[in-house]
């Protein structure tokens, strides 16, 4: 489930097709939630002749991938991001993200589209990067403060072998490892005939540059918070983590930080926003390579279906194959209608059984209706909002089960 609670998982059931679906061009049914002002929000900067825009962020892993890493990757649950990631350019499309950060309302976590709503599921998440989103929270203790510099010292020489401090003591956190000095201990790559104890330093330091730059990136620059590498202790683990839902968490979080007026940059997972926009909507989609196989040769080495986004991305039609500029982007998506946009991409691969099976085996909580965490991070998954996205009819979606005062409390 997406975050462990009192109960079961609430699932929304499909709609009763004798309910009466949401008449087209509606507006009877505007959400009494929006609390953020115009003035407040982003888009109030935003016109067809404006430049100003928000600024995507996205860092590139530089640890290197090795075969001998594979059994602990599959063993985690995060075998299929690294398979995408190791071929994906994760060049950014920022105009596409700028003009889709304009439309995201972050009291219904959906983007508000001239025909309605879409937004990133938990189906996205399983589904273009094949991560569980069921298991246990994404969470422990942040800054552990009872313990002292050596104390954290060793523990960085047990589980990376660091022989000297590793930490970022510039920084806001003396909690947080520096990625230059990371990547500098760890710059000769993984020797083939390393020992098992070297196999596993190198997969937990590859992946502390996954979680710092792909999967949960923040404003820290060249630091990623010390707090992940416990998730990584151990690389056989009775437990499985929810990394889908700590992700979509996390891209939340910086959907609604970024919408803000004040705000001029963007982190987070940017790189999935980019992969469910060129899924759906034909707004800044790319000339794609020719794509893989899928269920080729058993469903445990499908690819996710992000992997579709492999190699250099190209442009047709623009000056050395770049993206369009945003004022170009806000035209596209305000004249988008609801017959342009792609709403099943996955459906033909998923009934034929090309996928990961974990994309089946998680594909009953994707209407999942309730909390998503990521540490402190809590964010609300509302899949009712977007039925469409599953193949269902849209309709008038309920009020979220918390007080609106909550919601900005969390937020905030």
């Amino acid at each position: 489930m997406a975050a462990r609670g009192r109960g079961r998982p609430r699932r929304v059931p499909p709609p009763d097709p004798d309910l009466e679906p949401i008449p087209d061009n509606s507006t009877e049914h505007f959400s009494p939630l929006l609390w953020m002002t115009h003035a407040e929000h982003r888009v109030s900067l935003a016109s067809i002749e404006s430049e100003d825009t928000v600024d995507a962020r996205s860092r590139h892993p530089s640890i290197q991938y090795h075969p001998l890493m594979d059994q602990y990757l599959q063993n985690l649950g995060l075998h299929h991001l690294v398979d995408i990631m190791e071929t994906e350019t994760k060049a950014i499309n920022g105009s596409l993200i700028a003009g889709l950060v304009e439309r995201w309302r972050p009291e219904t976590q959906t983007f508000h589209l001239p025909f309605g709503e879409m937004t990133v599921t938990l189906q996205d998440v399983s589904v273009l990067w094949g991560l569980p989103i069921q298991g246990e929270p994404v969470g422990g203790i942040s800054d552990p403060l009872e313990q002292d510099d050596d104390m954290i010292n060793v523990r960085l020489a047990e589980m990376l072998g660091a022989e000297g401090d590793i930490r970022d003591y510039n920084g806001k956190s003396r909690y947080a490892i520096k990625k230059t000095k990371l990547r500098a201990l760890f710059a000769g790559g993984l020797d083939r005939h390393a020992t098992e104890l070297e196999i596993q330093r190198y997969t937990r330091a590859f992946l502390m540059d996954l979680f710092g730059c792909i999967m949960f990136p923040d404003s820290s620059g060249d630091t990623v918070p010390l707090m992940y590498l416990e998730l990584v202790r151990d690389l056989e683990p009775d437990k499985k983590y929810n990394w889908g839902g700590a992700v979509l968490a996390h891209l939340y979080f910086n959907l609604y930080q970024s919408c803000q007026k004040k705000q001029k940059v963007m982190y987070g997972p940017v790189i999935l926003l980019q992969h469910w926009a060129w899924s759906r909507i034909p707004v800044g989609v790319p000339v794609l390579n020719e794509s893989p196989e899928w269920g080729v040769p058993t469903n445990e080495d499908c690819h996710a279906f992000g992997k579709k986004f492999y190699g250099h991305h190209l442009y047709k039609n623009q000056p050395h194959g770049k993206p369009v500029g945003i004022r170009l982007v806000r035209g596209q998506i305000q004249s988008l209608g609801d017959t342009q946009v792609t709403w099943t991409p996955y459906q033909e691969l998923y009934s034929e059984g090309r996928l990961p099976q974990t994309v089946a085996d998680d594909s009953a909580v994707w209407l999942y209706r309730g909390p998503l965490v990521c540490f402190w991070i809590v964010e609300f998954h509302y899949p009712d909002r977007v039925l469409r996205q599953f193949g269902y009819p849209p309709l008038i979606p309920t009020d979220p089960d918390v007080p609106r005062y909550e919601i900005r409390r969390l937020h905030g």
